[in-house]
């Protein structure tokens, strides 16, 4: 073979190689920039869904209970409503934004309207015990006592050092005259929670219908010692039938 035409097939092969080569490589590297663009695009969602779920919880973090419990204490129940209102729009099965929207309906003596709430809150999470000591008190404002001590019940199912509950339990027992059994819930109370204002009251109540007015008088004597307020009411009820020593 000619020197000539040897240097050309040579040229030609190693242009061949070269090509080959270079496409080889350009294949490699368009498959390597969409592989990188999936990635991306894989890493972008994932931030994107980071940043969804941080956000979630930015607003969880800044849940305005604690504006709709400070509304609640200035009285300002409509207001109250209206917040709970707007933030269930987002947030429509939080069970303590429901817990303090039926509280507040309470206020303004809307308790058909606050129990559907409290049935909310309840259901999605059971361990919420305000949900069920309010709906507790909101079936006693209706004089379902029955009812409401089954609640009182589960709240010391939940925390079995409530001492409200405990006093609450023992209103309902008051109302419904089973006294014997409403002064051992009181007990039970007082025995947590030493200076609890609702259970001295009550027990007051309880010793005034059981016309045991002289030890009746010996509670109110220790609540005044220790600063307790009794409702003016039990007293003047409790004087009339029997004037204080």
């Amino acid at each position: 073979m000619p020197t000539k035409i040897k240097i050309i097939w040579y040229l030609c092969i190693v242009i061949t190689i070269f090509g080959f080569l270079y496409l080889s490589a350009k294949d490699q590297m368009e498959e390597a920039i969409r592989a990188e663009e999936k990635a991306d695009k894989r890493s972008q969602a994932r931030l994107k869904q980071l940043q969804n779920s941080a956000d979630q919880k930015q607003k969880i973090k800044i849940d305005p209970i604690k504006k709709i419990r400070e509304l609640n204490a200035l009285g300002k129940y409509q207001e109250a409503i209206d917040m709970a209102q707007k933030v269930s729009e987002e947030f429509p099965d939080h069970a303590k934004l429901n817990t303090w929207w039926g509280i507040s309906l309470v206020k303004l003596k809307k308790k058909e309207e606050a129990i559907n709430h409290f049935i909310i809150a309840a259901k999605k999470d059971p361990t919420d015990e305000k949900a069920h000591l309010y709906w507790g008190l909101t079936l006693a404002m209706d004089k379902k006592f029955e009812e409401a001590i089954q609640h009182y019940r589960t709240v010391l199912e939940i925390n079995p050092e409530h001492s409200n509950a405990y006093a609450y339990w023992g209103a309902s027992l008051n109302a419904l005259g089973k006294y014997e059994e409403s002064l051992t819930k009181l007990d039970e109370s007082i025995a947590l929670h030493p200076l609890n204002n609702t259970a001295y009251g009550i027990r007051v109540d309880v010793l005034y219908n059981l016309k045991r007015y002289e030890k009746a008088w010996q509670i109110v004597k220790k609540a005044r010692a220790e600063n307790i307020s009794i409702p003016q009411g039990s007293i003047d009820r409790l004087a009339q039938a029997f004037p204080e020593p």
